[in-house]
């Protein structure tokens, strides 16, 4: 697949385009390189017109002064300039707020696991920890920083309880077993990601994260979060957004990476969830 690359905001924001149909923005999360959306834009290619997007920080832009709004312009720039009418937004994980921040020009929003800790009753808890990663990243470096992030995002019990959602089949027989084993081409990308991975931890993770939005300024929105990272940060983050919104809390298959560890089944159950929408 071809990257192309289009100078919009001031950043030259790099992405790929495949499939016709109804146009489909996927936002990455992390420091949010679009390639990892490669085979889940496969699948989802027959039906719709698929441009996954890197940020700006992954497109090679400066990476300081990252926030919400910026990359949210960025999409929109590319929105305007690419599709001809409001495209469905998905993001993941810190590109589901940037989704968020988008709903209002989109068609419809689906969030994956966006960790907005302000939605939690114990916010103050969860800032100060991943203000710790930040602080460990400065002063000893990513070995240091890695540790406490996983802790961070470790499995606690869910306090809000939204309805959940289901749709398509996939969860008939389900078991959570192994992920799709990865192309060679995300292998490569996963390993070229790596030099990014300080970025995130630096200028990414926490102004994200402890973003405050005016819930009711959002556009439609679909809150949504994998079924096999029940009770982790970014879990229990969407189950809260969804209990504030009043909408049900859509399961997707896998975990937090669901939709790049499990492709064909993501898809799947994405398609299912838009034709019932």
């Amino acid at each position: 697949m071809t990257i192309s690359t289009l100078a919009v905001n001031g950043a030259a924001i790099d992405y790929e385009r495949r499939g016709s149909g109804p146009p489909l923005l996927l936002i990455p999360g992390g420091a949010g390189h679009g390639g990892v959306f490669g085979p889940s834009a496969s699948y989802l290619a027959d039906r719709y017109d698929v441009v996954a997007m890197s940020s700006r920080v992954a497109s090679g832009a400066a990476p300081g002064g990252q926030d919400p709004e910026t990359h949210a312009e960025d999409a929109l720039g590319l929105i305007e300039a690419l599709f001809d009418e409001p495209p469905i937004v998905f993001g993941s994980s810190s590109g589901a707020i940037t989704a968020l921040a988008l709903s209002a020009h989109a068609r419809l929003t689906v969030v994956h696991e966006p960790p907005l800790v302000n939605l939690l009753p114990d916010a103050d808890r969860h800032r100060a920890a991943l203000e710790s990663v930040r602080d460990a990243l400065r002063e000893e470096g990513p070995s240091a920083a890695m540790p406490l992030l996983a802790a961070a995002l470790a499995a606690e019990p869910v306090q809000a309880s939204p309805e959940l959602r289901h749709t398509g089949d996939w969860l008939d027989g389900y078991t959570g077993t192994e992920p799709e084993p990865p192309t060679p081409e995300l292998v490569e990308l996963f390993a070229r990601l790596g030099e990014l991975q300080p970025v995130f931890l630096e200028h990414v993770l926490v102004p994200f994260a402890t973003h405050a939005f005016d819930l009711e300024a959002l556009g439609a929105v679909v809150p949504a979060a994998g079924i096999d990272s029940r009770g982790e940060l970014p879990y229990r983050a969407t189950a809260a957004l969804a209990d504030r919104l009043g909408l049900p809390l859509t399961e997707f298959p896998g975990g937090h990476l669901g939709p790049v560890e499990r492709p064909a089944q993501f898809a799947d159950a994405f398609k299912a969830l838009i034709g019932e929408s």
